[in-house]
């Protein structure tokens, strides 16, 4: 993937989710069997719209393999949307704490740390 796909990507899709968030949640209540709509856009939404402004810090940083290659991007931005949509998820249950948040930061990155480390092998 090239840099003007992730933004032909990204920009496109992230204007949807958005747009889709905001008829979802005016149209439906919120309640528990709604979130199984509202969360998995909420995660598309937050990736797309992260995806670009993570490669081009990497980029200009010069980070090795995220810099070079904007599918990383596209993976590290998917982390953290997943990430935040889960903490949100919580959140709105009420079964969210900062050690949750925290450790499920920790497991994302160690993953996205070993998957960095065996694409360069």
């Amino acid at each position: 993937m090239s840099s003007r796909g992730l933004w032909a990507l990204s920009v496109p899709l992230a204007l949807l989710s958005w747009i889709g968030l905001i008829v979802l949640t005016g149209v439906l209540s919120v309640s528990t069997a709604t979130l199984v709509v509202i969360l998995p856009v909420l995660a598309l939404a937050l990736t797309m719209t992260v995806a670009p402004a993570i490669w081009t810090a990497a980029h200009r940083l010069g980070m090795p393999v995220m810099g070079e290659r904007p599918a990383v991007a596209l993976r590290v931005a998917f982390w953290f949307g997943l990430w935040a949509t889960i903490c949100i998820g919580l959140r709105v249950v009420d079964a969210f704490s900062g050690l949750i948040a925290i450790t499920l930061a920790v497991i994302f990155g160690l993953v996205e740390t070993f998957l960095q480390q065996w694409a360069r092998r």
